[in-house]
């Protein structure tokens, strides 16, 4: 790719646009999406052995036509064209490093939500506020692994300081306060800025170990958009144990040894700075209610439009991403499968919070857990309630989402 080229598509990926898309928006992602494609194809084309190129032609000539061109080729084509070329396990090739997130993304459905706004596997026209900050975080990242624009981080490489902090490339290290995709597994995380808040049962309906309510200031953080699916799950781990098996289903029937075994994976291959963990369940209640609003449960008063719980669950975990999300993006919070936190369980830990950044570790052996499950009534499911868990069972109602910060 020439260096004009280079420039001009690293110029349209800044200046992707941020919030609801707009028609005159969509067309902007479309094209940037389409240049960035044909980007990826034409180094992988430039890379591949005669062999493998003409077969590569035959497949350009199968999409469009004997005298067809690549470079003007729709969005549809290009997909196409990876699809039917295995093009994501080549994209794999050009990296150091074992994944790629063109195996973790499915390109149809970024595709569709782009040109067409129709549902996708994973995107959907309702979600589309945090489904744009989800293609510009996805499509820069992409263009970023598969080297066809480098980000601004790439020139810490070179630098001596930072000599045996890491030896992977550190492309997908976030901005300040954008969205970006974890690309071993695909998860996408999204800011949540700190603040301060009333913490406990702001509505009077729960129980004893929720109050006092109290005033906790948070410092920022990234939030997984969704529970940790089965399919981001095996990306990590040999064995999946949950019992309702389904790729877009949460991942459950995983102890805490599980789920710390799952995070220091993650965190071995991650930049330098990054850290992944359980949320606190001061972060997890602060970012359920959007931001420590006054919220019920996790978007709202009704949890029906929110969450999967006793009275319209499917017969065990749902799909997740499937219902509204909150203020912040975020899925699931109230419902589907309870959610392991980092705090040790304690029925007066909110009487011993530190103000700021609490993480309770001062009680027994138990864990708290948050969200309610799809098994329980609505009740359960309130961003204020907690609940105690022994860390050595699981089951089938409950998972797990992370967070990370940049230390």
């Amino acid at each position: 790719m020439n260096t004009r080229k280079r420039q001009t598509l690293m110029e349209q990926l800044g200046k992707l646009p941020d919030g609801t898309t707009t028609p005159e928006n969509r067309t902007h992602l479309s094209e940037a999406f389409n240049q960035l494609l044909k980007a990826v194809y034409s180094r992988i084309r430039g890379q591949v052995s005669p062999s493998i190129l003409r077969g590569l032609l035959d497949i350009e000539i199968e999409i469009g036509g004997e005298d067809a061109d690549f470079n003007g080729f729709s969005n549809h084509q290009m997909i196409l064209l990876f699809e039917r070329g295995a093009l994501g396990d080549r994209a794999a090739g050009l990296l150091p490093g074992e994944h790629s997130l063109s195996t973790a993304v499915d390109l149809s459905a970024i595709g569709r939500w782009i040109d067409g706004g129709g549902e996708g596997e994973h995107l959907s026209p309702e979600r589309d506020a945090h489904s744009a900050s989800f293609v510009r975080a996805w499509m820069r990242l992409f263009a970023m692994e598969t080297g066809v624009v480098v980000s601004g981080v790439e020139a810490l490489k070179n630098d001596p300081q930072k000599a045996g902090m890491s030896t992977l490339p550190e492309v997908y290290a976030p901005e300040p306060g954008e969205p970006f995709v974890e690309p071993v597994t695909g998860m996408t995380m999204v800011p949540v800025p700190g603040g301060t808040f009333s913490m406990g049962d702001t509505f009077s309906e729960g129980v004893e170990d929720e109050k006092p309510v109290h005033e906790v200031t948070l410092s920022d953080f990234y939030m997984a958009v969704a529970p940790v699916t089965q399919a981001q799950w095996r990306c990590l781990m040999a064995d999946n144990p949950s019992q309702f098996v389904a790729d877009d289903h949460p991942v459950e029937q995983v102890s805490l040894a599980d789920v710390m075994a799952f995070m220091d994976k993650l965190n071995a291959g991650s930049p330098a700075g990054l850290h992944f963990d359980l949320p606190s369940e001061a972060q997890w209640e602060y970012a359920a209610r959007s931001g420590g609003k006054p919220e019920r449960f996790a978007g709202g008063s009704e949890l029906d439009a929110v969450g999967w719980y006793a009275e319209n669950n499917p017969g065990g975990t749902a799909a997740v991403a499937a219902k509204q999300p909150n203020g912040l993006g975020l899925y699931d919070m109230s419902g589907n499968v309870w959610e392991w936190c980092r705090d040790h369980y304690h029925e007066d830990a909110y009487r011993r919070h530190a103000a700021t950044d609490p993480v309770y570790g001062d009680g027994g052996p138990d864990r708290v857990i948050r969200g309610g499950s799809w098994h329980l009534d609505a009740w359960s499911a309130r961003c204020a309630r907690r609940f105690r868990f022994d860390p050595e069972l699981f089951g089938p109602a409950l998972g797990f989402r992370i967070v990370c910060w940049l230390e």
